[in-house]
């Protein structure tokens, strides 16, 4: 009876958070377009790449993803262009939700320091679920927690939902040494589905999907400037921090990074509240540069909580980006996040 309960509460919420809340991957200090396509224009760049991510409590309840992204800066005219999809998939609910976006960035140097990228995004989505792996009410057996295979309950619902969606950010940065001796600072913001589209599987209910609000900070700082002691001459630390809200759910998320040359090394931290139930995570991440190819991993377990079916909350993300700026390929081990901005 336990292990069904712990089911049932697995189907609520995943229910409650991924059919109506959009999808954060924990690796977006690293992919930051993922969260504000302001940041394709970041560094007047062309990449692209991919990230998977899977998480939930067991195999039996994942949440896999799979998000790509390509951008390509066009230097005589000062804009980037850019497109990203994204899949999503839970297996033990039959639901499924794909999107495609293409992402306008414009640069506009507001001066010798900073630099602004607005942008506009268009996109289409799609949403898909498998009644067959729907529980329903009748279903249910609250004296010996067990579910019944067939169900009554008349099905007025489609399954499968398309929509159009629309956002806009903007970002700024600053490699002006904004707070200390060869430091470089950015900051971003963004809102998606500003024309609140319609994702009910229901023809009688409505189902909007809420705005999406992000801010953005991040800065680096240079730990080995004039190359003394241990260190590589190329070490950085790369703070970044985001705080997201959509709907009743809050979001934050911290990163902490230190680049040694062709290595760079991770701490995180996420902090979620949806209506009062909350998951918070740490995690590690570690990066490998291969000239203008990064690859990296990241793992975020539970901290706290209460545990269902003996299982703990935990992501694994792997990613892969390459970059196709000519001018990066022999940089020399210098992998800065600002490299070639000052």
């Amino acid at each position: 009876m336990k292990k069904n309960n712990s089911f049932l509460l697995l189907i609520l919420l995943f229910s409650t958070i991924a059919f109506s809340q959009d999808y954060i991957y924990k690796n977006q200090n690293m992919v930051p377009g993922s969260i504000n396509p302001s940041f394709y224009g970041f560094g007047d760049s062309s990449k692209a790449g991919v990230i998977y991510s899977s998480e939930g409590f067991n195999q039996n309840s994942k949440m896999d993803n799979r998000f790509a992204f390509a951008n390509h800066y066009f230097d005589n005219n000062d804009f980037s262009l850019a497109v990203d999809v994204n899949s999503m998939q839970i297996s033990s609910l039959g639901y499924t939700s794909n999107s495609a976006n293409l992402h306008y960035i414009y640069k506009t140097q507001l001066n010798d320091e900073w630099i602004f990228n607005p942008s506009v995004s268009v996109g289409f989505g799609s949403t898909k679920l498998d009644f067959n792996s729907l529980v329903f009410e009748d279903q249910l057996n609250v004296y010996t927690g067990s579910i019944v295979g067939i169900s009554n309950d008349p099905v007025n619902i489609n399954n499968n939902v398309n929509y159009f969606d629309v956002g806009a950010g903007v970002s700024f940065y600053n490699t002006s040494d904004f707070f200390a001796d060869n430091s470089d600072i950015l900051l971003g913001a963004n809102i998606k589905h500003l024309n609140r589209p319609e994702t009910s599987f229901n023809s009688d209910e409505s189902n909007i999907k809420d705005l999406f609000i992000s801010l953005q900070t991040g800065i680096q700082f240079d730990i080995n400037q004039y190359n003394q002691g241990f260190l590589p001459y190329y070490s950085y630390l790369y703070f970044y921090n985001t705080f997201s809200k959509q709907g009743a759910k809050s979001r934050i998320d911290l990163y902490q990074e230190a680049i040694l040359g062709n290595i760079g090394f991770g701490l995180n931290q996420h902090f979620n509240n949806f209506d009062g139930f909350s998951v918070s995570q740490f995690g590690a991440s570690l990066s490998i540069f291969i000239e203008e190819i990064e690859v990296g991993v990241n793992y975020s377990v539970e901290m706290g909580g209460n545990k269902i079916a003996g299982a703990t909350y935990n992501t694994f993300e792997m990613y892969i980006t390459f970059d196709f700026n000519p001018f990066k390929k022999n940089r020399r081990g210098d992998n800065s996040r600002f490299y070639d901005m000052n």
